[in-house]
């Protein structure tokens, strides 16, 4: 594409931002003049790419040629996810993959619940997603041990490595995935993990968070450097809290409930998306939560006047002028 022409593509795109936010002449200039120097950075997790309950590519490929057909989640989790590019603020300098690309073997249920039990066919698909996400640098945390290991391997490393991920390990070493890591963005710094607690109720979702963070506090002295941000996935909702100078948040997820889910009862709905985070050069930081809300519904099943499976008789009855109609069907 030529240069004119990206030029004239970001032209009508900020004509199009001015006009939806209603911008004046001296606000757009104050806005779009700090924006040149802001950073943002994209924070994805739990994407899960081969249960029949998470996110597929529209045409996901088994090495062993059958043909896959996403389900109606599916599809509906790809609608969202299509969209993210133009949801985000602008190009990504860093896209943190926090965790658990790929939903692994499910090996305890024997593969139940997967459109595929072949880890490369997982990583391969997982690649096809995110060939739509727009940045310029990728990080990788690792997941729960039962999605991304298997035999002593791990395949958040492998998939690491095919996507170029840049290298990071937080005491040293060659892979490109560990359990945390740390960078900076415009003087602020970032830490992610995986894990943290879960909240089934949404009232105590941001007590886990806040531990978190006050455990970061009092681990200063021993990590020799204050975190900003914090960034914590694994529990498939957004949450937010903040103290004066450190805020975290969970990241949504990729994946509907899927059969273990059932165990506790019905399951909740989880968040959907993903989380931008824009560093200005001032330090101010702005978090953009990209929630969706999938559009599946249960079916209801209806029997009351079914013509499909009602078969019955209708009798009437006059009576005192009025009709009084019954309907005999089993």
């Amino acid at each position: 594409m030529s240069k004119k022409s990206d030029l004239d593509i970001m032209h009508n795109k900020l004509i199009k931002y001015i006009e939806k936010n209603k911008m004046t002449v001296d606000g757009a200039i104050r806005i779009l003049g700090r924006s040149m120097s802001s950073k943002s950075v994209l924070f994805g997790s739990d994407f899960h790419c081969g249960s029949l309950y998470a996110l597929c590519s529209p045409n996901p490929e088994r090495e062993d040629g059958l043909e896959i057909k996403p389900t109606s989640q599916q599809k509906a989790l790809w609608e969202i996810f299509e969209k993210i590019p133009d949801k985000i603020t602008k190009k990504p300098v860093l896209f943190v993959v926090n965790g658990e690309p790929i939903d692994g073997g499910n090996r305890r249920s024997l593969g139940r619940g997967l459109w595929t039990t072949h880890l490369g066919d997982e990583i391969n698909d997982f690649a096809k997603c995110i060939k739509i996400i727009p940045y310029d640098n990728m990080l990788m945390t690792r997941g729960s041990p039962y999605h991304v290991d298997l035999d002593g391997t791990n395949f958040e490393e492998i998939t690491a490595n095919q996507l170029n991920a840049d290298q990071y390990r937080a005491f040293g070493g060659k892979g490109k995935t560990d359990y945390q890591i740390n960078f900076e963005v415009n003087n602020k710094i970032f830490n992610a993990t995986h894990h943290v607690g879960f909240s089934r109720w949404w009232q105590y979702r941001t007590t886990p968070l806040a531990v978190e963070m006050v455990k970061m506090h009092f681990d200063h002295s021993k990590r020799k450097f204050h975190t900003d941000v914090m960034v914590r996935s694994h529990v498939h909702y957004y949450a937010e809290a903040r103290f004066r100078n450190t805020m975290i948040f969970s990241t949504p997820a990729w994946k509907l409930p899927d059969p273990f889910m059932y165990k506790g009862g019905l399951p909740t709905m989880p968040d959907i998306g993903m989380v931008e985070v824009i560093v200005e050069s001032n330090g101010h930081i702005d978090i953009n939560p990209i929630v969706e809300d999938v559009d599946v519904t249960p079916m209801v099943k209806h029997y009351w006047l079914n013509h499909h499976n009602v078969v019955g008789t209708l009798i009437f009855y006059l009576k005192s002028s009025n009709f009084i109609v019954e309907l005999v069907g089993n």
